[in-house]
């Protein structure tokens, strides 16, 4: 097979380049982990940018002395090594928080087309095979944010352009989630939450990857984010290894390279403020009916 013909997603090749854009630390872990170590043990050389430090995020008590940005970064920068990531990026945004009035300096105060225009530039620069993202299906306004960024810069590329894929929750692995809930927390507000709106529908997975083979590099980086209650903490064993050992992605084929800015999509608006398992730990700012936290 041709390198042009060749797929770069499901074909790792050493030296290839892949670009992993996320909003907060812990995201790359908790969310999309299995997908980076996937890459890197098969030799692509990854980078992870992050447009935050994560400084809207609650702690556990006793684990994040000191400015809770500075104790984020670090986490971010032991588990992206436990991952295999050879370089990380931040681009110094605030964390914008999950709702509520957004700080000055925030990620979601900056206009897309200015962050689009950063991550334009590190592609440029890098030149990456494959640019991967979380799809914000979580509803967090920071996810959201980054990946209409992400879209916007992939449609201004003059020339070719890196494989876009969305990491995903699909929304037949949440219906689980959901009944497990349900069944062991029968008096919280898991009841209220309703099935069809979680997560990413199952039509949209165009991937669904095998991970088993590097859920030790996985547990490793999650476990670096100490400051930080692990989405998946309490599942039965089933559940947590169905989320943490198969990844389900999402190509994005873009229409055009036109420099207008991508449609919002309608992910945002169905799924509402469901927070599972990208950025529940770290921003729990969530009314009752909606909160996901295991």
């Amino acid at each position: 097979m041709t390198d042009s013909a060749r797929d770069p997603l499901l074909d790792v090749h050493p030296g290839d380049r892949w670009l992993v854009a996320v909003a907060h630390p812990d995201d790359e872990s908790f969310g999309c982990g299995s997908t980076i170590a996937y890459a890197a043990t098969r030799g692509a050389d990854v980078t992870v940018v992050c447009a935050t430090r994560g400084e809207a995020g609650e702690t556990v008590p006793g684990t994040a002395d000191g400015d809770l940005g500075t104790v984020r970064e670090a986490e971010l920068r032991r588990a992206a090594a436990r991952l295999g990531v050879a370089r990380v990026d931040l681009l110094g945004y605030r964390d914008s928080g999950f709702d509520g009035d957004l700080p000055g300096g925030s990620l979601c105060a900056a206009p897309v087309e200015e962050v689009a225009a950063v991550l334009g530039s590190l592609i440029r620069e890098q030149a990456p095979q494959v640019l991967l993202t979380l799809d914000g299906s979580d509803g967090h306004r920071d996810h959201l944010h980054v990946g209409a960024a992400v879209r916007e810069a992939v449609a201004a590329l003059e020339g070719p352009a890196p494989l876009l894929v969305e990491q995903c929750l699909p929304n037949s692995l949440l219906r689980r989630w959901l009944d497990e809930m349900r069944a062991v927390r029968p008096d919280t507000a898991y009841h209220a939450l309703d099935p069809a709106g979680l997560g990413r529908d199952d039509a949209d997975i165009t991937d669904v990857v095998g991970t088993s083979d590097v859920l030790d590099r996985r547990e490793a980086a999650i476990a670096e984010h100490r400051s930080q209650v692990s989405p998946f903490e309490g599942l039965s064993e089933g559940l947590r290894r169905a989320f943490l050992t198969v990844d389900h992605l999402a190509r994005v084929r873009l229409p055009d390279r036109s420099r207008q800015r991508p449609a919002a999509r309608s992910v945002s608006a169905r799924r509402g403020r469901f927070l599972f398992p990208t950025e529940a730990a770290s921003c729990r700012r969530v009314d009752p009916a909606s909160r996901s936290t295991p």
